[in-house]
């Protein structure tokens, strides 16, 4: 199944995804938001470690995120802030056997279009749910980039300019 109307906008952690998904939204346009966050936000708030160990954090952010997909069938253009193919990208890596079971999933599509945010040292910070160095989030970066082109996306990259002016490209390539 293909959801050509389903935009995905990822990248390193730190690249201005959340802010120009914000300013989509106030432009009247939905999304859905990075689940990676509200499991370590979630985890926080119990008291326990940000994220369990590597293979049940991915295989937890891949059921949110495949469930993110396959909920969510308007036909109008819809965002999300990162998805299945990330957190499937993020299993592979964490354990190989665990992403073999979900690796059908992937025949399911987002339109051909993927907007990356690369790494931007002026504005990477970290807080509460983002932890990581921003030489991790440059190599995150380059790790879905390489993932996105062997599954067949089309990779777009975002400007490093004004939140307005970035989701004016984005809105530029998804209407025009």
């Amino acid at each position: 199944m293909t959801k050509d109307n389903f935009y995905v906008i990822t990248g390193g952690p730190g690249g201005g995804k959340t802010s120009l998904l914000e300013c989509l939204s106030s432009k009247g346009y939905s999304f859905v938001p990075e689940t990676a966050r509200q499991i370590i936000k979630e985890r926080l708030l119990q008291g326990l470690s940000p994220r369990p160990g590597p293979t049940s954090f991915a295989q937890q952010v891949f059921n949110k995120d495949w469930m993110n997909f396959l909920s969510n069938s308007d036909s109008s253009i819809l965002f999300f802030d990162r998805s299945f193919v990330d957190s499937a990208c993020l299993l592979f890596d964490a354990d190989d056997s665990a992403h073999k079971k979900i690796k059908d999933a992937l025949n399911n599509r987002f339109n051909d279009k993927v907007f990356f945010a690369p790494p931007w040292k002026e504005i990477y910070r970290k807080d509460a749910e983002r932890d990581q160095t921003f030489d991790e989030a440059i190599r995150v970066y380059k790790r879905l980039e390489k993932w996105y082109r062997e599954h067949g996306y089309h990779i777009v990259i975002v400007p490093k300019e004004t939140v307005e002016n970035r989701a004016t490209f984005i809105l530029d390539q998804v209407i025009n």
